[in-house]
């Protein structure tokens, strides 16, 4: 009964603020992490939440299917340009502050 009301106590509040298990995505690098959190912002503003990166369309995907475009020049033969590219890094923290 105990371990039921700490797991309770650890999960509500995410459920209360929206999160769900939907909107958490390993971020693996600094790229990714100006996507997701790009992608959020942008969808947002859609009235819609992030819900995934298509890299052959270059685009994030919104849970009601809208697609928002990265910014030109990121993506090459449908993939990321390198992240380690500190211009690619630019151009998604700028995309990704643009709202």
């Amino acid at each position: 009964m105990q371990v039921v009301v700490f797991a309770v106590v650890l999960i509500l509040p995410s459920f209360l603020s929206g999160e769900s298990f939907l909107t958490i995505t390993k971020i693996s690098n600094e790229c990714e992490g100006a996507i997701v959190e790009g992608g959020d912002l942008k969808c947002t503003a859609k009235e819609s939440h992030y819900s995934d990166y298509d890299p052959g369309k270059c685009a994030v995907v919104c849970e009601d299917g809208t697609e928002v475009k990265l910014p030109y020049g990121v993506c090459s033969n449908n993939q990321l340009k390198d992240c380690n590219s500190e211009e690619v890094k630019r151009e998604l923290k700028e995309w990704a502050l643009n709202v």
